[in-house]
């Protein structure tokens, strides 16, 4: 009985350690599934942003820098050059409503927008260029400076 017993816990463990095995193998599988489609969803992102370039520069930008990062989050980074007087708040709101139907170019004038904005409310002097540095990643940053940042 007792041959029994062991031969039944040997066997109870076999399956279990069988199916531990398969569990783990699929949690694998579906981990590196989660990471190609985290990875085409980062470099989608990249490429749409890549395509919006052109569209800030007839908007007075001028592309001063441009790169790509590789990694398990893939980055583009670029900087851009304008000038503060060609982005009045009548422009401003022109471009919004032209652009009404796409998020990341509302995103990107609403964030110049807003810097212009508390840049008037701190009563400096405003500077002839306004720089905006993008980073394109799951977290996307815009950064926007009137005048060149010494730190950054």
């Amino acid at each position: 009985m007792l041959k029994n017993i062991l031969k039944t816990l040997q066997e109870t463990s076999d399956i279990v350690l069988e199916k531990a095995s398969e569990i783990n193998d699929a949690a694998k599988e579906k981990i590196n599934e989660a990471k190609d489609l985290t990875k085409e969803k980062a470099l989608a992102m990249v490429d749409e942003w890549v395509e919006i370039l052109p569209k800030l520069k007839t908007m007075g930008f001028e592309l001063t820098s441009f790169g790509i990062s590789m990694s398990i989050n893939p980055c583009m980074l670029a900087e851009m050059v304008g000038k503060t007087t060609d982005f009045d708040y009548e422009k401003i709101e022109t471009l919004t409503e032209l652009y009404k139907d796409d998020k990341s170019i509302k995103l990107f004038l609403s964030v110049v927008k807003t810097t212009l904005m508390l840049h008037k409310k701190t009563k400096a002097p405003m500077k002839d260029i306004l720089i905006v540095r993008l980073e394109v990643k799951f977290s996307p940053e815009i950064k926007v400076f009137i005048g060149r940042p010494e730190l950054t």
